[in-house]
């Protein structure tokens, strides 16, 4: 085990599934054949699985599965916000479980994947053996003000004054609205790298510059990363729940075992909503890292995760 992670040696079984709606899910396979079945849900919204995902799950215990949703990493069509719903990535979760016939599973997200994994243990209860989680993100619009306006405002206030100088005068007093406009009506490729970037500043601990890179640079990188598409579509629509459902649905979860690991200093998913939910989740732990932020990356964050996974399958 290297870093912690675990060396899986062989190499994955890897499918295209089709879902429906001219959508196909790319996804793999990794561990134990009879395994304790785990699938991993990947942030963003917007993100990609990595073959560093299946490290996360020892192979002489876990049957792993990591997949990219709709529109993400290697399931097609690329980019796609065509019957891209918090409710039909909910049902490729269903549709995944149904094709490997697998009666329960462990499901684990940080992030989007934290969000996506309570919506789908909220949906179906009765096929989640237990629930991980790092750095909880319920979905709310409340958290976006708090991730891109009011948490850098008070601790990076230099990185969220460039933020908003990148914009016109007139479209700096709604930050989050003018980069929705910026990203999907003009397409703009210089502030889809701001608004990248400025996410991957927040979400570390000790990140190595408050600042944004040049502009002759920025504007010179090649394509145009898929976070900020698909995370400004979902903001638009307010990620197609209502306000508070999680925490108002949490009674169905209740008695599912969950662990929460939660950096302490999180700038882009508030901890206490995390503390909140947990509250609200009677078989459910929730362990703070005083020395992490939201990256996974942060210290403390990844051997807690590991320990999560042992105490989640003693349950």
């Amino acid at each position: 085990m290297k870093n912690n992670f675990f060396s899986h040696s062989s190499l994955p079984e890897m499918y295209n599934l089709d879902v429906g709606d001219g959508n196909s899910i790319y996804m793999e396979i990794s561990g134990k054949k009879d395994g304790i079945p785990v699938i991993f849900l990947h942030g963003g919204p917007g993100g990609h699985c990595r073959s560093e995902h299946h490290g996360l799950f020892d192979p002489k215990t876990f049957k792993s599965i990591i997949y990219d949703q709709r529109g993400c990493g290697k399931s097609k069509p690329y980019r796609t916000t065509e019957k891209n719903n918090t409710q039909t990535l909910v049902n490729d979760i269903e549709k995944i479980r149904d094709f490997l016939n697998i009666d329960k599973f462990l499901v684990v997200g940080g992030s989007w994947g934290a969000t996506l994994a309570l919506c789908y243990a909220i949906s179906h209860p009765e096929n989640v053996l237990g629930i991980v989680l790092r750095s909880v993100f319920l979905g709310m619009m409340s958290e976006i003000q708090w991730a891109f306006v009011d948490a850098p405002k008070n601790f990076a206030p230099e990185l969220f004054k460039e933020f908003i100088n990148f914009l016109d005068i007139n479209d700096q007093t709604d930050p989050i609205n003018s980069y929705v406009k910026k990203i999907h009506i003009e397409n703009s490729h210089l502030h889809s790298w701001v608004w990248h970037d400025y996410e991957r500043i927040l979400s570390q601990i000790n990140p190595d510059s408050h600042k944004f890179e040049k502009l002759d640079l920025i504007k010179n990188r090649e394509g145009m990363p898929n976070s900020p598409f698909m995370e400004t579509y979902f903001i638009k629509n307010k990620f197609f729940i209502e306000d508070n459902y999680i925490l108002n649905n949490v009674n169905k979860i209740s008695n599912i075992p969950g662990y929460v690991v939660q950096g302490r200093y999180d700038l882009i998913c508030p901890p206490v909503n995390a503390f909140k939910l947990t509250e609200g989740w009677k078989n459910s732990k929730i362990k703070f890292v005083n020395t992490a932020g939201h990256s996974s990356s942060d210290e403390g964050i990844m051997s807690n995760l590991f320990t999560a996974l042992k105490e989640i399958i003693k349950f």
